[in-house]
C-alpha cells in the first residue's frame, strides 16, 4: 500500500531524514571549529568571511569601501619591562602616512572586526594582544598592565614611518577598558576614542550593592582560557560547576586556568574599601576619565552590566560638552531586542564618521552632535538630550505605595497605591540559598536576553512578593532611574533583597524593565560595611539603572520583591561571615514591612 494510504511511515522518514541533517549540521559546525583551531589560514579565511565582510557589506553598506589592504605585517613590541608583546600592522594600498587606528584586544580576533574593516577605510590599524594572551609575553591580570602597555604602544606607534601624527582608539568591553586605561595620559597625537561598553571601575563588573556578579564575572574568566572546541561547553561547565557552588571558593580551579587567581581575588575581596580595590593599578583606571581632554564616542547599551558606571562616566567627562554618547537597545553584545523591536545598527557608520571627522577633518553628521542620543524602548526611536537622564524631569513622576502585604504572595496579589496605607500587616517569607529565584532577563548576565516575557510561574513563588498597580490613564515616558524603597527586617545576620519592576500589557503580556539587588551590608549606596543586627528594620533603596522606556495606557506596573536571582548573582548565605567561605548556607526568614517606589517621568 501506498505511503498516501498509511502517512506516518512517511512523515517517520522526513523526521529520521531532519534528524540525520541536524546531526549534519552539528558535525560540520564542530569540523568548521576544530579547522579554526588548527589552521591558521583557514581561520582567517573564515573568519573575515563571518565577521569582517558582514560588516562592511551590511553595517557601513552605505559608505563603499575606499582601498584595499597591504599584507599584514606581524612584529613583537617591547614593553617598558622588555615583555614583547604581539602587534600586526594593517596599512592601506598606496602611499602613507595614514592616521592610525589603535587596538589592544585579550581574546586573539577581534582584528577582523576591526583593523579587518578599518584598514579599507584609508586607515592604518594597530592592532595588539594584551600582555599574557595569544603570542604575546607575560602573565595576563585582567587590566592591571593595561595603561603601562598602551602608553608604551601608542609612543611605539609614533616613531613609525606611516602614522602622520593623527591617533585614535577603538574597541568594545575589555577593549574598550583599556582604552580608558589610558586615557588620562594620552599624548597630543591622540585625537578621540570610541570606548563601547566600557567604564574603568572594575570593582563594579565584580560587586553590585555587596552581591557578587557570578553571571559576569565567573562567567567571563571561567571562560578565558578555553580552546575554541571547548568553548562549545562553557556556558553549561560553568552552570554545572561553578555558579551557586558553596562554599564559592571550593570550586574548580582548572576551568580557569591561568584565570584563576584574578577570580580567586575578587571571590575573598568583596568590599569596596579593601585595599585590593583600591591599589594604584585600580584607582587611576576608576578615575582615568577625570583626566580626559579629547572628546569621546561612547557606545553603550540600555540593558549592558557597564551601562550605569558608562552614564556616569560620561556625565563626569571634562570634555562632554564635546562628546557623544550612544544608549541604543540590548544586552553586553548589542543583540536586537525582538520584544521591543529596536536595534543600533548606525554603530560602525557612526564610529567611521567620528574617525572622519577627528583624524581627516570632515563634518559630522547631524545625529552626531553633542550629547546623548537614547532609544525609546517600547516606541521604536531615539531621543537626543543635551544632557540625560534629565536632572529635572519637569514633570511629577508616579509615585506608588506597598499595600495589601499580606495578599502579595501570589502575582499581582499586593498592591501598588497611590495613597500611603496605614495600619499594614508585615508580610514574611523563607528564602533558602539553595532553592533560589531564577534569574529572568535583564542586564547581569554575560550575554543573555534582556527584555523578557517574565510569565507567572516566578511570582508564583513562595519566596517572591508580588504588587500590582492599576491600569495607566495614559501613556507616560518613563525616564530616569527608578527608584524602590524597601522597609525590611531579616533574621540573619546579612542578607539580600531583590526588586524587579515590569510593564504588564493589556494583553497579558509581561517584560521586565528593570530589577536590582543589594545586601544589607552594602545597602543604600554604602562604601564601607555596614553592621547589621538580626530583626532590626532597616530601609533598603534601590537607585536603578535609568531606562527611557514607554508605558501604555491600559498597562499595569508589577512590582516583584524576593531576595536572589540566579544565576545573574551568586545566592547570599544569609551569613555575615566571608561569603565565598561559606559552606552551608542557612534558611533566613525575611519580613517586608512597606515600601514605595518612584518612577521619573517626562
Amino acid at each position: 500500500m501506498s505511503d498516501e494510504t498509511h502517512p506516518k511511515p512517511r512523515r517517520a522518514r522526513i523526521w529520521r531524514i531532519l534528524g540525520w541533517m541536524l546531526v549534519g549540521l552539528i558535525v560540520l559546525i564542530v569540523a568548521l571549529i576544530a579547522l579554526l583551531s588548527w589552521s591558521p589560514a583557514a581561520r582567517d579565511w573564515t573568519a573575515k568571511r563571518l565577521l569582517t565582510d558582514p560588516v562592511i557589506k551590511t553595517k557601513l553598506a552605505g559608505t563603499p569601501v575606499r582601498t584595499d589592504a597591504q599584507p599584514v605585517r606581524r612584529v613583537k613590541v617591547a614593553m617598558r619591562d622588555g615583555t614583547a608583546l604581539s602587534t600586526q600592522i594593517f596599512l592601506p594600498k598606496g602611499k602613507g602616512p595614514w592616521p592610525v587606528i589603535v587596538v589592544r584586544d585579550p581574546y586573539s580576533f577581534a582584528h577582523y572586526g576591526t583593523c579587518d574593516v578599518w584598514v579599507r577605510y584609508d586607515y592604518a590599524c594597530v592592532y595588539q594582544e594584551v600582555r599574557g594572551r595569544g603570542p604575546s609575553e607575560g602573565t595576563w591580570y585582567p587590566f592591571v598592565d593595561e595603561r603601562r602597555d598602551g602608553l608604551d604602544l601608542i609612543h611605539w606607534i609614533l616613531g613609525q614611518p606611516w602614522q602622520n601624527g593623527k591617533l585614535a582608539m577603538t574597541g568594545g568591553s575589555y577593549l574598550g577598558v583599556v582604552q580608558w586605561a589610558v586615557a588620562g595620559d594620552l599624548p597630543p597625537q591622540v585625537k578621540t576614542f570610541v570606548p563601547t561598553v566600557a567604564h574603568g571601575d572594575v570593582y563594579q563588573l565584580a560587586y553590585h550593592n555587596g552581591a557578587f556578579d557570578e553571571g559576569i564575572a565567573g562567567m567571563w574568566l571561567s571562560s578565558q582560557f578555553r580552546s575554541p572546541l571547548a568553548m562549545l561547553t562553557a556556558s553549561k561547565d560553568w552552570s554545572k560547576n561553578v555558579a551557586g557552588r558553596f562554599p564559592a571558593i571550593g570550586v574548580p580551579r582548572g576551568g580557569f586556568g591561568p584565570a584563576w587567581p584574578a577570580y580567586q581575588d575578587y571571590l575573598l575581596h568583596p568590599d569596596f574599601d579593601d585595599p585590593y580595590w583600591q591599589s594604584p593599578d585600580y584607582v587611576a583606571l576608576r578615575e582615568a576619565h577625570r583626566k580626559v581632554q579629547v572628546p569621546v564616542f561612547m557606545i553603550g547599551f540600555a540593558n549592558d552590566f557597564f551601562q550605569p558606571g558608562m552614564l556616569r562616566t560620561y556625565d563626569e567627562l571634562p570634555t562632554r560638552d564635546q562628546s557623544v554618547m550612544m544608549v541604543g537597545p540590548g544586552n553586553h553584545g548589542g543583540q536586537p531586542e525582538a520584544e521591543i523591536a529596536g536595534s543600533y545598527t548606525l554603530d560602525y557608520a557612526d564610529t567611521l564618521a567620528w574617525f572622519d571627522h577627528y583624524l581627516r577633518g570632515q563634518p559630522l553628521p547631524e545625529r552626531l552632535r553633542p550629547g546623548v542620543n537614547v532609544f525609546e524602548h517600547g516606541a521604536n526611536r531615539w531621543r537626543h538630550y543635551a544632557r540625560w537622564p534629565l536632572p529635572d524631569p519637569g514633570s511629577r513622576p508616579l509615585d506608588y505605595h506597598l499595600a495589601q502585604l499580606p495578599r502579595s504572595q501570589g502575582c499581582d496579589g499586593g498592591t501598588l497605591s497611590a495613597m500611603a496605607p496605614t495600619g499594614e500587616t508585615p508580610i514574611r517569607y523563607r528564602y533558602d540559598p539553595r532553592n533560589p529565584t531564577p534569574t529572568r532577563g535583564g542586564p547581569y548576565k554575560l550575554i543573555s536576553d534582556t527584555v523578557v516575557e517574565q510569565g507567572s510561574d516566578l511570582c508564583a513563588r513562595p519566596d517572591v512578593l508580588s504588587f500590582a498597580s492599576p491600569p495607566l490613564a495614559a501613556d507616560a515616558l518613563l525616564s530616569g532611574s527608578i527608584k524602590a524603597r524597601l522597609l525590611v527586617a531579616s533574621d540573619a545576620a546579612d542578607t539580600a533583597f531583590t526588586v524587579k519592576l515590569s510593564e504588564h500589557f493589556a494583553d497579558g503580556r509581561v517584560y521586565n524593565i528593570r530589577d536590582d539587588i543589594s545586601t544589607l551590608a552594602m545597602r543604600n549606596g554604602a562604601k564601607h560595611r555596614q553592621r547589621y543586627t538580626p530583626g532590626q528594620q532597616v530601609e533598603v533603596v534601590f537607585d536603578m539603572t535609568p531606562i527611557l522606556w514607554r508605558l501604555h495606557k491600559g498597562s499595569r506596573l508589577r512590582l516583584d520583591i524576593s531576595s536572589s536571582s540566579a544565576p545573574a548573582f551568586f545566592p547570599h548565605p544569609n551569613s555575615a561571615e566571608p561569603w565565598s567561605r561559606v559552606a552551608n548556607p542557612v534558611v533566613a526568614n525575611q519580613t517586608l514591612y512597606g515600601g514605595s517606589i518612584e518612577i521619573p517621568v517626562e
